[in-house]
This record gives C-alpha cells, structure tokens and sequence, in this order.
C-alpha cells in the first residue's frame, strides 16, 4: 500500500509538472498581442514615403513581434504632423496597441514653443529610426532665376512649402537668416506631391524636401537632370549626395554652426517609430527587438530598394538620447534659434 501511494503521489506530482510546466515558460507579452491589432499612425498621408515606408515595414515587424499581431498603417495628418502626435500622447491607448511614424521635428518643434503642441518628447518611448532624413534643397534647372547659392544670395527665388512646421519652410528660412539667401517662400501646397506640381508648372522654383522621397517619387528628375541640388540638411552628408555641402559646411560662423547643428539632430532623429508614453516596458523592449530583428531581414531591405528607398537605422536608445539632448538645449542657444526662425 505506502509503495502503491508513493508512485501515486510520484504520477501526480509528473502530471502538475506538465500542466505548471509551459505556464512557468508562457511570454506574456506573446499572450498580449497575440490575435490583436496594433495600428501604426502616421503623420503624413499615406501616399507619402512615411506611408509607403509604413506599410512595408508593418509586415516584417508583425513577424518579428512576440504573439505575430496584426499590424495596420492608418494616416493621421494634421497640424503639420503634430495632431497625430498629440493623439499619441493624450488619447491613444497606453498598453502598446497604437504606435506612432511621426514627423522628424518632435523635439525640435518643442524646443521651438511651436503652438498647439501637447506633448513632452522626452516621455514617449522610442523603438527606433530608420536612419537620418537628409533633405535635398532643389530649384528647377529652366526656371529658376539662380542656380548657384551666390546667385541666390543676389536674386529672389521662390520656394514652395506646405507650413511653418514643415523642412519645406524651416530650412529656406535658416538659409535666409544664416547664409544670406533671398527666399520668398510660398506655403499651404499639400505636401511634397503638391510643390513638385508646383514646380513642374512654374508656379516656384524649387523645394527643400526629404532626399529619399526625392530619389523615389521624382527619379525622372534626376535622370533627366531637371534639377539642381545645391545643398542638403542634416550633420553629415548622405552617402550619395557626397559632393553637396550640407547647411553646417556653408556656415559663415561659429553661432550659425551651433544653430544648424541643433536643426541637424532632427534630421539625424530621421525615420523615429515611437510608443506612447506610459506603454508597459516589456512590451516596448519587445517592440525594439522586433525593430531591431526587422532592419536586418536581408528580404525586408530589398523590398525597400524596389522602391528606391534605403535604410541607415539604429535602435531605440540612441535615438532616446538624441531627443533627450535637444530638448534639453541651453536657454542662450534656444534665443538664437528663434531667432533664426524669425520667431524672436
């Protein structure tokens, strides 16, 4: 009878160890997302890089995530990208549902005092970037009154941009206040699609506009060398606009040096994927491994080269320090910068 009750206890013991067993194992991150859906907002319509660069991205990411949840791209543009952001920050749900693909100047913007903003940038959690967002600054090669920076300097020449936020109106801006450009900058077009019309109809001579989205939505320009690209943004100059001088390299002094510098941090925040800010720190380290696993899929780069889109990523805490060092820019520094804006 003991022996029979000893190998009873023995078989029942062996049984909880297989029930207890895979839940002492379960990824409760996997059991969260696993059949849900976590929408992916963007800034910018969808038609846009930032939308094309989403879409191709949700899939990879979506096999890379603990669980494999459904991802959707949803375009949220507005307020010069700052309504999908708000969204993000104040209403969108907290537990790692809703992630954001927002517009370069987070930080910037709000180092700014831009109105209308209703975040802190220091809070959101950050997955990764896609790499830098250099932008090619290009005038129309049968229009344009000047194609050269001295020329501009000398003769007016008319910028198309979509709002105050925006690259399209910051750097002509910065241009004119450091380098002595001559910019009349027109705004309200309706993104890059609607100032590349714009400039094809003679309406303005040229853009500052992201490079990548360049190379893809216009590569007849540049086969047809219908432009000419006479400077670019960003604290280096991007791998194959090696002979165009960045903004930083035609400073005249050290105060414009310093003032582009802060702008070249946004370009350098590029392509941010960003959480909420109270999401759950398991789920958003899981979220930056999946990014992380998802820029190096050899398959996943080349469905970008298709489009004529590259990647230069890096992970989640680099671009967290980079938006935590311009946020906390020093006082002097943020006057001289509004003042460049022409805000102060």
């Amino acid at each position: 009878m003991r022996s029979r009750m000893i190998t009873l206890f023995g078989a029942i013991v062996a049984g909880a160890g297989a029930v207890v067993g895979p839940a002492a194992h379960a990824d409760p991150v996997a059991d969260f997302y696993k059949g849900k859906t976590i929408t992916m907002l963007t800034g910018t319509a969808l038609g846009s890089a930032y939308g094309i660069h989403a879409q191709i991205f949700r899939e990879y990411f979506s096999r890379n995530l603990p669980g494999n949840p459904n991802v959707i791209v949803q375009a949220m543009p507005g307020g010069g990208g700052a309504k999908m952001v708000n969204y993000l920050y104040n209403a969108a749900p907290q537990d790692g549902s809703f992630i954001g693909f927002p517009l370069k100047y987070l930080a910037v913007d709000q180092v700014l005092g831009r109105k209308g903003l209703k975040y802190d940038a220091r809070k959101f959690g950050y997955i990764g970037t896609l790499g830098p967002i250099n932008s090619a600054v290009v005038v129309w090669r049968d229009t344009s009154p000047a194609l050269t920076l001295e020329d501009m300097k000398k003769k007016q020449v008319v910028m198309g941009a979509t709002g105050r936020s925006s690259e399209t109106f910051i750097t002509p801006t910065l241009m004119n206040n450091l380098l002595g450009t001559r910019f009349r900058i027109v705004s309200g077009y309706k993104g890059m699609a609607g100032i590349s019309l714009a400039i094809e109809r003679g309406e303005v001579h040229g853009r500052a506009g992201s490079w990548d989205s360049l190379k893809s939505a216009n590569a007849n320009w540049l086969s047809d060398r219908k432009i000419v690209i006479f400077a670019q943004s960003g604290l280096e100059r991007a791998d194959d606009l090696k002979d165009v001088p960045t903004l930083i390299d035609l400073a005249r002094d050290a105060n414009a040096r310093q003032v582009l510098e802060f702008f070249g941090n946004g370009n350098a925040v590029g392509w941010l994927m960003i959480a909420p800010p109270r999401v759950p720190a398991p789920r958003l380290a899981a979220m930056r491994a999946a990014f992380d696993k998802t820029v190096a899929d050899a398959k996943y780069r080349s469905d970008l080269a298709k489009k004529k889109l590259d990647i230069s990523p890096r992970p989640g805490a680099y671009v967290e320090k980079l938006i935590v060092s311009t946020v906390s820019v020093a006082p002097h520094l943020v006057t001289r910068i509004k003042q460049a804006m022409g805000t102060q």
